[in-house]
């Protein structure tokens, strides 16, 4: 979806954003505490080897989604 206008509250956290629809859409863009959960809960699936080393450069390996 093309977004035709966006703005960002003071403390960086939220980003609203509408577009044709006319519904404005606010999205929550601040980094989580705990980025490795974060990222199962949205992925659904552990990132890959190369996932892992393009997004999170220097971040250990061990830790993976729970089954």
């Amino acid at each position: 979806m093309r977004a035709d206008c966006t703005g960002c509250r003071p403390d960086g956290r939220t980003l609203a954003s509408t577009a044709f629809d006319t519904i404005v859409r606010l999205w929550d863009v601040s980094v989580p505490d705990n980025l490795p959960t974060a990222i199962c809960a949205i992925a659904l699936r552990p990132f890959t080897p190369e996932e892992r080393k393009r997004y999170l450069p220097g971040i250990d390996y061990r830790w993976t989604c729970p089954a």
